[in-house]
């Protein structure tokens, strides 16, 4: 009868090692919630220039600092988000005004598990000097929209990824409207 005690006893002795083996085991994992988020992406860079398609402007002023002075046609200037006012002539009497504003796009929040998110796109907006006023070179991939205001002003917008801007412009002239700002650009009289 004593030897059947002790076997009972050990078996029991046993069942309890094991279940205190396992709840040790568990409560020393790792568990990871949704609310474990990873950082968020970078925000994307901003890019804005100036071009022209057959005849270039006249002259050229903004007030976006990152704009230099005789700045180059077709080329990008890493720039801020916000909003600049420009003008830009096609002659000596009659010129373009208004405000363009860049968006920095943001980069996304953090994903579950400490995954960082995406990194936000870049955004680009060349301003084409036309005559006629601004157009974008593939409006179909561009998302844009565009609309007159009763004054006679064109609001064009763009609002995916890389087209993520909106320009306000209106045609003046020196008569109607002077203007005192020094161009950042002015074509040659050689030109």
């Amino acid at each position: 009868m004593k030897k059947l005690g002790k076997n009972i006893r050990i078996k029991l002795n046993g069942k309890a090692l094991m279940v205190s083996l396992a709840v040790t085991m568990l409560s020393s994992c790792i568990v990871i919630t949704d609310d474990d988020y990873g950082p968020s992406g970078n925000d994307g860079k901003a890019y804005f220039g100036i071009d022209y398609d057959w005849t270039p402007p006249y002259s050229y002023w903004d007030n976006n600092p990152q704009v230099p002075n005789n700045p180059f046609f077709g080329e990008y200037y890493r720039t801020w988000s916000g909003t600049y006012e420009f003008e830009y002539f096609i002659n000596e009497w009659e010129y373009w005004y208004g405000t363009y504003h860049i968006y920095v796009n943001a980069g996304q929040h953090g994903q579950p598990y400490g995954q960082q998110g995406y990194d936000g796109l870049d955004s680009f907006l060349l301003l084409i000097c036309n005559q006629d006023g601004f157009y974008m070179d593939s409006w179909d991939e561009c998302d844009c929209s565009r609309s007159e205001m009763d004054d006679g002003a064109q609001v064009i917008e763009g609002k995916n990824g890389d087209h993520s801007f909106k320009i306000e412009m209106k045609k003046a002239n020196v008569r109607e409207r002077p203007t005192n700002n020094i161009p950042k650009y002015k074509l040659s009289p050689d030109a």
